[in-house]
């Protein structure tokens, strides 16, 4: 019994420290539900055909870091629903698909979500497993990027 009672309170001070950055100072988090997006799930020479699907995302979450930077995580599962241009659709990986980037390639879906805004991230990681499950990790500079 003492044990579980010490796991349970070592696993909530772990949780309140790493939750403490974002709150102190003018952090936050805020989490969207059902939030839509197009991932690609192949990157060959061909590119973009045959390499986009839609996914629904559980959830887009925001973090606000008190500098002011951010990190997005959209957990999503591919979806059947076809993309807008029909030569661009692609069908799941048969192994783990993963694709990073830097500045000016992925565009919020969180804050496409929440307001319509279009905001640009610094750098993102994109994996998509055969079994459709999507995990994206997006992060965002403090101000936002000119990507013209």
């Amino acid at each position: 019994m003492h044990k579980k009672v010490g796991s349970a309170a070592l696993m909530l001070g772990l949780a309140l420290a790493l939750a403490s950055p974002a709150s102190a100072g003018g952090g936050w988090v805020d989490r969207i539900t059902d939030v839509d997006t197009v991932v690609a799930v192949r990157m060959d020479d061909d590119f973009p055909l045959a390499s986009l699907m839609r996914a629904r995302c559980e959830f887009a979450q925001f973090v606000q870091r008190p500098g002011g930077s951010g990190v997005e995580n959209l957990h999503c599962e591919l979806s059947d629903e076809p993309v807008m241009i029909p030569a661009f659709q692609g069908a799941p990986p048969s192994s783990a698909f993963t694709l990073a980037g830097g500045a000016c390639v992925w565009t919020s879906d969180y804050w496409f979500a929440r307001d319509g805004s279009l905001v640009m991230a610094s750098s993102f990681h994109l994996v998509v497993t055969p079994s459709g499950r999507v995990n994206v990790t997006a992060f965002y500079p403090s101000a936002p990027l000119d990507c013209q």
